[in-house]
This record gives structure tokens, C-alpha cells and sequence, in this order.
């Protein structure tokens, strides 16, 4: 670095510019060049000449060499300014700058000039200078202070005109700090974020920042080239694996690959998608020929499966060490073209979620967001090519913008697939590609420096000073690699049951749609005609006249008018034929109709949470409607028991049942008719949600492989490092008492196989008795039988003495002969307190407070609370143990799972009462049902590793919830059944070290709804 001190006349802009004038301000030259001789000055130097009524004088601006955004972005010159002077010597400074010395400009500003119209956050005006950072700086700040957050655009000369106007560019302080860490070298992805939140707030019109900095990024991209060894041929193929396998087998090999034909949003990688090119990092000093460090295979037109095949000895070797991110993906890929993928050595998916679980603000777990970011990247090794790191988006390199009929630029953003980027964008491509692989490693190396810089506080240690990533490589990293041999297994579902249940569920909604358009027709007789599906005319025909809770000066209309389908062929008068569209008008069903919720624009919710608040908890049938109007039908239900459960009966309704529409329609007959049949509504969602997110897609090849077995996607991205599913997501099936269509008796077993479901029986009301040490939940447990009736006994103290008395009983066991027990049971004779009691035990495991409990309720807060206290009245351990969660998640900003994981959480300080008490629950939430996924985990890593279960065949194909799915011969289903039994109920190395026992309820049947 050469530091060089100028000073310079005030009133002048260039060093070059002589004034006679006594005061100066001082320019700081600050040089950064690979080369240690001086650098020479013989080109321009663009000045900063401000006009601003924000900077102050201790203000601080920098400046940069060269003339054009995107040669600035690769320079590794730049010189800083640092002015002493007041507002008016800055406007004296602007009045005299020469102007020849600014003739090449870029477009930049003539774009922000369009955008100038925005309200000022501060007034600068930024003239004659083509690269500029700037924000508005503040009284009193310091050099370092407004250099951190300064931000680079380019500026146009074209805008020194009277009639410029200052610009607002207001960008938030997180994304400032990541601007400075992108020109220090650090980070190149923030760049992107920032113009991507600068277009969305100032309109397409600002579209050149973003077109200068996707120039940038491909300048910068195209660096990589020399680094990048192509294989494209067999002969090529053989000398390097050679080397991969003997030379460089000890490093640590990052893998990725790129893939065509595959929606990755809607197909299962299994049996989908086609490998196009694959690139192989081995770090820096890997050399595989004339200073090449990173492999890119050309498997699109280099050979193909040929070529591919050559590294089968690299990919399936065990001892060789490779490194992913999202490996499932890249490993289902490359066994569909017949490898057998070992030497799994880490996820940076999983590895990322481990250092942070809380990631969903700053940017989520991509490549592109991970290695765009300093705080992640501060761990690992130097750049491979000078400043670049970090993943950049297709978006940024390849987008182009969508022509218009006119042969214009539209809006919207289009990537060619990925096939013809390969070829038409060759080199680019392959810098993209080998991007990759590259930044995959880095985050490796980053991400492991950090794990290890972690405590790994646990009751299983085996040694001292056990760090975060001895937690990796002891379970998430087998953990990772068994989730992938799950998705790989797969499951059998038997489609011609679900296009039955699809032929069933269709035929309800059309019936529960008819329901209620009958019923709103008798008040509004158009909605016969309405679109059920139309949140617009729902609310127009319940909240019509209503008037916008956060603008008084607006309300819906009375009555509105709608088009729509002419599905009944209606003429209207005056017009012969029938037309497509036609006209109804919709109104106010009744006047005393009140909102329970609104939308975040001020209109009367319609969602389905407000729907059944208006219909309270009641059936759809009504003996009042009439059925079989137009629905006759041969669809047979026979293999669907139950479905829709029995006709309804008025008798033993209780009317606190029905919703706010009772009142409404004022009470008695008009009150329970309009409740039911606004349930009808809320049962078309419902119906909808089954079709649409489970009975279509299960029957869709989108997520099959050739074997008909269904794919599922399973994940560890969620904070508590629980697993989800996707396509489909199986966590959101209804509860086996309310899966009205069965849908998990479609989930078969193969020809002479069986299913084993084993499930935990209140796992996360164990672990809180654990994590409490909460005595009256340790002995409840321990004593067995009914936990709710349990606990209602213990908060209600009349349920206790009925039990004393033996008037009700806590539990039955039926001997041979008795079908009903002697006097009734508590669950009965207390079905009310029971099911308080009920929703307790899990809400307060939760975190829920008795303001959420009163709206459940739908009881004053005041009665939520006293119902509360009554549950803690013999469990204050419980209480105890979430004040002190409570206080370590603001104190230390982190809880503990009983594993060791962590959850961080932001500062309390400073955060609103709403805000505050979201981390109190999660820090409440997170030690329990993130124990409760250390367990499910162990008890998986457990079954996975017995061996006898291994020889009889039996296979881990699904995990859902506290519920796990084994598929194997029918033959040794009893066997297994008692082996799995005993692997979850001691899942800690066949050690259980919980203070209660762990239940667990096995069956094996030919169907997952019969094992349940």
C-alpha cells in the first residue's frame, strides 16, 4: 500500500486546478497494486463535487480510478477523499469545475433521472463525476464510519442541468456493511442484493445499475477461465481421475453438477433430470496441468454417459473425501446414470444450518446467499482468483430481458435452458459451472472454522473440548447421508385408490358449493351464480359497505357488480343468444355481519381462519338441504370408510358451538343455518387443499421413478432442526382422525412386503418433563395410562374427588366379555376439562400464552388465565424452567437443544412487545421440539445401524413427525417390529438418558393408514 498526501486549493476540483485561495482540503490518495513500484498518474482522476445539506464538515467521500462501473469493479486502485470544509466551500467547488475533463460518461444517471422524483431521505446532488459512492452523511461522523457505508453508483454528466433534482438512495445498514464488504474484497453477491432491492424500489426504469453490474459480474466471472481444466474427452477423463485417485486422494474434493430436463420446483431428482456437465474442486494448490486447479466436465457434447462413467472410481470411492452442497439433489442424479456414490464427507446445506439455523432474514442457505456473505466466508481459505468469491445467480450472468412485439425491452427477465447456455455461452458457462464447486469448498473450509470454534455442550461426552463439528461428523453427517438413501428407497402409493378418493372428494366440493350457494341465495339471490373461489366477491357478498379498518375514507360497496362464467347458459333480456360472461350483482347477506380479522390492507378477511370464525365449530350438514339436488352419481366409496363422516343431528348441539354468524343472522333457525353453511365454504378450501396438495400429485410421475415408487424430498430446514418433506408435503396431512378420504391407505407396501409405522407417544410433553425435571409430569408418565385425563384430574379438583369416589374412572382395560366399562370414563364424563387439559399439554410446550388460549377458546383472557394457572398450580418446575429460557434467550441470545445445537435469536433490546414475545416462545419452543428431533434422529441412526434388521431386509423409507415408516418382508415383520420397537425406546447408543421412558406404539399392515 502507497499513501500519498496532496493538497489542494479550495475551489478546485482536480489537483491539477491552481487557486490563489488560503484555505484547502486535503486529498488522500490511497493505492493498492499486486506490484510494489509506484504507481504513475497519468490518466484523469474523476473528483467528487458535492452539494449537499446532509454532509457536514468532517464528511468523507471516496473515489476511483477508472471511468467505466465495471473496470472500477475489477481495479484494485482506489482513491479516497477527505474534505475539511463547509457546505458553501463544497458549492463553491461545484461552480468551478471544468467541464472538458468529463467528457465520456456512462447512462446510469439518465436512468436515475427518471427516478428523481421520489421523496428525498437526504438531498444530494451528485454531479460531474462517472464513479461516485455516496449515501447521506451525517453531523458528526467519522472517516471510517461514512466509508463503511458508503455505496458506489456510476454518474452521468448528462444530468448537470438546471433542472436536476437531488436523489434519494437510501439503502439499509446491514446491506451498506455488505456494499463495503464487497469493495473490500470480501464478498461479490451483496452487490447483487443491493441493486436488486435499489430496482425494486425505484421501478424498471433504473434497469442500467443492474445491466452495469451483471457486465461486472461476467468481467469478473470470466477470471475464472484460466483456473478451469476441460474434459471433454476419455483420454482427458482417464489422466485425471489417475490423479484425483492417487495423487490428490487425501484433499478434500468439492463436487457439483449441472442438470437439464428437470423442474427441480415439481419433479423428484430420482429418475429426472439429464447431467450436462459436472466440476470437480481440489483447492488452490492442486495442479492438474499448466497451473489448472478446478476439473469441468463437458458430458453434453464431450461423451455423454461415456464420459461421465470415467469418474466412477473418484465418486465411489469411500476413502475419498467429497463435499456437497444439497447433496441429495447431485446424488440422485449422477445414481441414475448407474454410480454408487461413497465418500460422502458434508452437506454446507446442513453445515450452514448447523453454525445458524436462523438464516431465513439474511438471505436463507443458497450457494449464492451463503458465499455472498462475510460473516459466513470469514472462515476459509484465500480467493482462488483474486477478490472472487461467492456464487453468482444465473439471473445476474445470463438473464435477458423478454422482447416486446415491437422488438423492445420488456420487464420481464428470461434464462435460456441450460443446454443451450452450455453451447452458446460456452466459456461463461464453464466459468459459472466450475463456480460452483469452487465456492462450495471455500464454504466448506469456512463453515468447518467456524463448527470448530463452537462448543459442543451435551450429556453424551465422550471426551473434553468436543467442538460443533464433532457434533457433524457423529450424527447430522451420517444423518445426511441416510436421509439420502430414504428418498432413494422411496414408497409404493396405489394410484387407481387415489383417482377413486379424487372422483369422491370432487363430487363433496361440488356438493358443499352448492350447499352454500343456496343458502346465500335466499338473501342475495345472484349467488346462485357467484365464483365460491373469489375471496373478492366473498367479501363483497359477507362485508359489503364495510369500511377499510386502516382508511376510513374508503369502504366496499353495498352491492357490486361481477362478471362471470355463464356455466348455466342464462339469456338476459334483451339479448337472443347465450354469451360466455355475464353479469350478477352481489350484496350484503345480512347487516350485522362483523369482521374478526383483516387483511394487511384494512379489508375484511375471507381466509379460512375467518371463516371458521364466523361458522364456529359445527357440521356442514344440515338437514334443511337438500343433497341430491343435481348430484346423482355411481362414484363408489366402498374402499373409503367414513368419508365425511355421518349425517348431522341437531341433538346435543350446544349453541356456544356456532360461530359470530349465529348472532348475525340473529339466532335460532336463520343463526345455525347460515353457520353450516358458511362450514360448507370452509369445507371447499379444505377439500381443495387434499386435492391439490396430496391426491393429484401422488398420482403425478412428476415424483415417481421407473419403479413406481414415490420420491419425497427430506429436509433439515427448519430453526428447531425438525424435518420437512416436499413434493409432496407429507407433515401437512390431516390427522388420522380427521383424514376424511384415507389418504394414507394409499401408501402401500410392495408385493410380499410389509409396512412398519412406529410412532412416539407424547414425545415432546416427555422431554419437557425431562428438561423441567417436573415432578408432577415425571410421576404422571411413570404411572401410565391417560396423560390428559391425567392432568385434568390434577387442575380440576371436583374431576379428582369424582375419581376418589369411583363415580368416573381414569382409565378402563376391558376384560374378555365386557364391552362397555362399569361407570363412565373420565375422557367421557369430562370430555370438556379433558380437552382444555389436552390443549394445554401441548400449548404450554409451545410456548402459547393465555392471550393465543382465550382466542382459541374463545374465552376472556382473564378465564384463559385462570385455566392456566390451574394447569402450573402443581408443575411450577415448568414454570421455573421457561422464565429461565426465557431470560438465557435475552441474555446470552441463544437456547440449547439436549444434543448441544443451537439457536440463536436477535437482541430483545429495542424490540417491540410483539416481536419480544415471539423470541420468548421460540426459546421456549426450540429446547423442546429440537430435543425431540435429536431423538427422532438418534432412534433413525439407531435403525439404520442394526444389523440384524440389515439381514432381514427391513429398509427406513419415510420419517414424519415423531412417526418413522420401515418397509421389509412380511415373514420377519413381527421380529423387526420389536427390534425397532427397542431401537427408538433407546435411541442414545441403546441407551435411553431421559429421566422418563420413551413409549412407542408399532404396527405392520399392507397400507399406512391400517399400521397407524
Amino acid at each position: 500500500m502507497m499513501t500519498m498526501r496532496v493538497s489542494i486549493p479550495n475551489g478546485s476540483c482536480k489537483p491539477s486546478c491552481p487557486s490563489s485561495s488560503s484555505s484547502s482540503s486535503s486529498f488522500w490518495f490511497s493505492i493498492t497494486s499486486k506490484s510494489s513500484s509506484p504507481q504513475i498518474f497519468s490518466s484523469r482522476w474523476d473528483s467528487h463535487c458535492f452539494q449537499s445539506r446532509s454532509v457536514s464538515s468532517s464528511s468523507s467521500y471516496r473515489l476511483v480510478r477508472d471511468s467505466s462501473y465495471s473496470s472500477n469493479m475489477m481495479s484494485n486502485t482506489m482513491c479516497r477523499l477527505d474534505r475539511s470544509g463547509s457546505w458553501q466551500s463544497s458549492k463553491r467547488m461545484y461552480t468551478s469545475c471544468d467541464e472538458h475533463n468529463w467528457a465520456m460518461a456512462t447512462n446510469f444517471l439518465k436512468e436515475l433521472k427518471a427516478c428523481s422524483n421520489q421523496p428525498a431521505h437526504f438531498d444530494t446532488n451528485c454531479i460531474k463525476s462517472k464513479e461516485v459512492e455516496h449515501n447521506g452523511l451525517h453531523d458528526g461522523s467519522s472517516y471510517y464510519d461514512n466509508l463503511k457505508n458508503t455505496l458506489d453508483v456510476n454518474l452521468d454528466n448528462s444530468l448537470r442541468i438546471p433542472t436536476h433534482k437531488p436523489i434519494n438512495y437510501q439503502i439499509s445498514s446491514s446491506l451498506k456493511q455488505e456494499m463495503w464488504n464487497q469493495f473490500n474484497g470480501s464478498s461479490i453477491g451483496s452487490l447483487e442484493t443491493v441493486t436488486h432491492n435499489y430496482a425494486n424500489k425505484y421501478g424498471t426504469k433504473c434497469d442500467n445499475l443492474q445491466q452495469d453490474v451483471n457486465n461486472s459480474f461476467r468481467q469478473r466471472l470470466s477470471s475464472v477461465y484460466d483456473k478451469v481444466l476441460v474434459i471433454n474427452d476419455i483420454l482427458s477423463a482417464k489422466e485425471v481421475v489417475k490423479l484425483l485417485t492417487t495423487v490428490y486422494r487425501d484433499n478434500v474434493h468439492a463436487c457439483d453438477t449441472e442438470v437439464a430436463r428437470i423442474d427441480v420446483k415439481k419433479e423428484t431428482p430420482v429418475d429426472h433430470g439429464e447431467i450436462i456437465s459436472l466440476s470437480i474442486y481440489s483447492g488452490s494448490k492442486v495442479d492438474f496441468g499448466n497451473g489448472k486447479c478446478c476439473i469441468w466436465v463437458d458430458v453434453l457434447d464431450g461423451g455423454g454417459k461415456e464420459l461421465l462413467m470415467e469418474f466412477a472410481p473418484f465418486f465411489e470411492d469411500p476413502s475419498i473425501k467429497k463435499v456437497w452442497h444439497n447433496y441429495s439433489f447431485d446424488s440422485h442424479v449422477l445414481e441414475n446414470y448407474g454410480m454408487q456414490l461413497s465418500g460422502f464427507h458434508a452437506d454446507t446445506m446442513h453445515m450452514a444450518r448447523l453454525w445458524d439455523s436462523s438464516r431465513r432474514t439474511e438471505g436463507g442457505y443458497s450457494l449464492e446467499a451463503l458465499t455472498s456473505s462475510s460473516k459466513v466466508m470469514d472462515g476459509g481459505e484465500s480467493p482462488m482468483v483474486g477478490e472472487l468469491i461467492g456464487k453468482i445467480s444465473m439471473k445476474n450472468i445470463f438473464g435477458r430481458k423478454r422482447l416486446k412485439s415491437d422488438g423492445s425491452e420488456g420487464k420481464v427477465t428470461t434464462i435460456a435452458p441450460v443446454e443451450e447456455l452450455q453451447r452458446e455461452e460456452r466459456k461463461l458457462w464453464i466459468c459459472y459451472s466450475a463456480l460452483d464447486s469452487i465456492s462450495t469448498l471455500q464454504l466448506f473450509e469456512s463453515l468447518r472454522s467456524k463448527l470448530v470454534k463452537m462448543t459442543w455442550d451435551h450429556p453424551l461426552k465422550h471426551a473434553e473440548g468436543e467442538n460443533m463439528y464433532d457434533f457433524y461428523d457423529k450424527y447430522w453427517r451420517p444423518f445426511g447421508e441416510l436421509l439420502v438413501k430414504m428418498e432413494t428407497e422411496g414408497m409404493f402409493v396405489d394410484k387407481e385408490y387415489l383417482a377413486e378418493i379424487q372422483k369422491v372428494a370432487t363430487l363433496e366440493q361440488q356438493r358443499a358449493a352448492s350447499r352454500f350457494r343456496r343458502w346465500a341465495a335466499r338473501y342475495c339471490p345472484d349467488a346462485m351464480h357467484m365464483n365460491v373461489g373469489s375471496d373478492i366477491q366473498l367479501r363483497q357478498l359477507f362485508f359489503g359497505g364495510t369500511i377499510n379498518s386502516k382508511d376510513p375514507s374508503e369502504s366496499l360497496p353495498i352491492a357490486r357488480t361481477f362478471k362471470v362464467l355463464n356455466a348455466d347458459n342464462v339469456i338476459d333480456d334483451g339479448i337472443k343468444v347465450t354469451s360466455k360472461f355475464r353479469n350478477i350483482t352481489l350484496e350484503r347477506l345480512c347487516d350485522g355481519m362483523e369482521a374478526a380479522m383483516y387483511t394487511a390492507t384494512g379489508w375484511p378477511s375471507v381466509s379460512g381462519e375467518a371463516l371458521k370464525t364466523l361458522a364456529g365449530k359445527v357440521s356442514s350438514d344440515y338437514d334443511w338441504l337438500d343433497d341430491s339436488h343435481g348430484f346423482e352419481s355411481d362414484v363408489s366409496t366402498d374402499r373409503i370408510r367414513d368419508v365425511g363422516g355421518s349425517a348431522y343431528s341437531e341433538e346435543g348441539v350446544d349453541v356456544s358451538s356456532y360461530g359470530t354468524a349465529y348472532t348475525a343472522f340473529g339466532g335460532n333457525k336463520e343463526g345455525k343455518e347460515a353457520c353450516h353453511a358458511i362450514t360448507a365454504l370452509c369445507e371447499i378450501c379444505s377439500i381443495d387443499s387434499l386435492i391439490s396438495n396430496f391426491i393429484l400429485p401422488l398420482q403425478s410421475n412428476c415424483i415417481s421413478g421407473k419403479n413406481g415408487r414415490i420420491h419425497c424430498s427430506l429436509n433439515i430446514n427448519t430453526e428447531t432442526g425438525r424435518l420437512s418433506a416436499r413434493r409432496p408435503n407429507l407433515q401437512n396431512q390431516p390427522a388420522l382422525e380427521k383424514d376424511r378420504y384415507k389418504i394414507r391407505q394409499a401408501f402401500i407396501a410392495a408385493p410380499g412386503n410389509s409396512l412398519i409405522v412406529a410412532d412416539y407417544g407424547q414425545l415432546e410433553l416427555r422431554i419437557l418433563a425431562h428438561l423441567a425435571d417436573c415432578k408432577s409430569m415425571l410421576d404422571a408418565f411413570k404411572a401410565g395410562g391417560d396423560f390428559h385425563s391425567r392432568t385434568a384430574m390434577n387442575m380440576y379438583s371436583y374431576i379428582r374427588e369424582a375419581v376418589d369416589r369411583k363415580d368416573v374412572l381414569l382409565e378402563w382395560h376391558p376384560q374378555p366379555g365386557e364391552d362397555k366399562p362399569p361407570v363412565p370414563l373420565l375422557k367421557d364424563a369430562f370430555a370438556s376439562e379433558r380437552r382444555k387439559a389436552k390443549m394445554l399439554n401441548f400449548s404450554i410446550a409451545y410456548g402459547k400464552t393465555p392471550v393465543g388460549l382465550a382466542r382459541d377458546w374463545k374465552v376472556s383472557v382473564k378465564e384463559a388465565r385462570e385455566t392456566v394457572d390451574l394447569w402450573y398450580r402443581d408443575r411450577k418446575q415448568v414454570l421455573k424452567w421457561q422464565a429461565e429460557r426465557k431470560q438465557e434467550a435475552n441474555v446470552v441470545h441463544s437456547v440449547k437443544t439436549l444434543l448441544g445445537r443451537t439457536r440463536s435469536f436477535p437482541s430483545m433490546k429495542g424490540a417491540s412487545n410483539a416481536h419480544k414475545s415471539h423470541i420468548e416462545r421460540a426459546a421456549i419452543n426450540t429446547p423442546v421440539q429440537g430435543s425431540a428431533a435429536d431423538v427422532a434422529m438418534c432412534a433413525m441412526l439407531e435403525i439404520c445401524g442394526n444389523a440384524r434388521l440389515n439381514e432381514l431386509g427391513w429398509r427406513l423409507i419415510l420419517q414424519v413427525h415423531d412417526e418413522v415408516i420401515l418397509e421389509g418382508p412380511t415373514v420377519s415383520a413381527e421380529e423387526a417390529k420389536a427390534i425397532v420397537v427397542e431401537c427408538m425406546s433407546k435411541p442414545f447408543a441403546g441407551k435411553n438418558i431421559l429421566k422418563v421412558d420413551l413409549a412407542v406404539d408399532a404396527k405392520f399392515a399392507q397400507n399406512w393408514y391400517a399400521a397407524k
